[in-house]
């Protein structure tokens, strides 16, 4: 190793004379450190010189391409995944058709903007076999009210909107949720993290969005001024979704008509939500 410094570090004089006289022009002094040195650096000026001529050429452009295509590829495996956790959340539309009336076609061939047409919100609850709903069954009302605000808690359960409730839950007059009285364009969040299974219009309900949640929750949020999210967008707890409206033929004030459901039945919200 010593050798090899050594060698590196021999200086070399260099004299220069002129080739007709054999005058004498100069001296220097060089090294192998030196002359390693200076084509180090010219072969990294070269290499820095061949990159941005391959980056702005054909060929480069070529590669950027095949970069983009990667980076596409790992795009479409992401949409992959989501579409594959929407497929799970889109079990819930068999439910939700318990709870929204078909498609009415002679009304959407005259108005393609509606999507439902409905005389009233109904519930056709019925029976279903599995093993949540039969414990839930077993369970008096208030340890149902314990069991959903455990799981709602850990789910990070959020208020939908500020206001005022005009009108309480009372599943008996068929009023399956709450009316929070706010201010028109207050902003409307979601209360779970989620899939939206539904965004449009009713000309009952108005600018309505249904958000599939996890352990079979469901919620609705009806008679928007504005929709900010569309079907199969992934939702956070608390991200904006709408805005606080007054459309529809049942409404007649700026308010939000908020409901919750667990499988296909409709809880309280004031047992699990502050609303002011």
């Amino acid at each position: 190793m010593k050798s090899f410094l050594t060698k590196l570090l021999i200086k070399y004089r260099v004299v220069v004379f002129k080739k007709e006289s054999l005058e004498k022009l100069g001296v220097f002094y060089v090294s192998n450190l030196n002359i390693t040195t200076f084509f180090f650096i010219i072969f990294t000026l070269i290499l820095c010189l061949c990159s941005l001529l391959l980056v702005f050429s054909p060929m480069g452009s070529r590669l950027f391409d095949y970069s983009k295509k990667k980076e596409i590829s790992e795009l479409y495996l992401h949409v992959d995944s989501i579409e594959d956790l929407l497929n799970l959340h889109l079990d819930y539309t068999e439910n939700l058709k318990l709870i929204f009336n078909e498609l009415d076609t002679s009304t959407s061939a005259t108005n393609n903007n509606i999507a439902f047409s409905l005389s009233a919100l109904q519930s056709k609850i019925t029976q279903q076999d599995s093993s949540l709903t039969s414990y839930i069954q077993k369970l008096d009302k208030e340890s149902v009210i314990k069991y959903n605000k455990d799981i709602l808690s850990k789910l990070d359960i959020s208020s939908p909107t500020k206001g005022i409730i005009t009108s309480s839950f009372n599943i008996k007059d068929g009023h399956f949720g709450v009316d929070i009285a706010a201010e028109k364009n207050t902003d409307v969040l979601s209360v779970l993290s989620g899939v939206v299974l539904f965004s449009g219009y009713s000309e009952d309900l108005g600018n309505f969005i249904v958000i599939s949640h996890e352990n079979n929750f469901s919620s609705i949020y009806l008679h928007n001024s504005v929709l900010l999210k569309n079907k199969g967008d992934i939702v956070k707890s608390g991200e904006k979704i709408a805005l606080v409206g007054s459309s529809g033929v049942l409404s007649t004030a700026p308010h939000l008509h908020f409901e919750i459901w667990s499988g296909i039945t409709p809880i309280d919200p004031e047992k699990y939500l502050q609303f002011n």
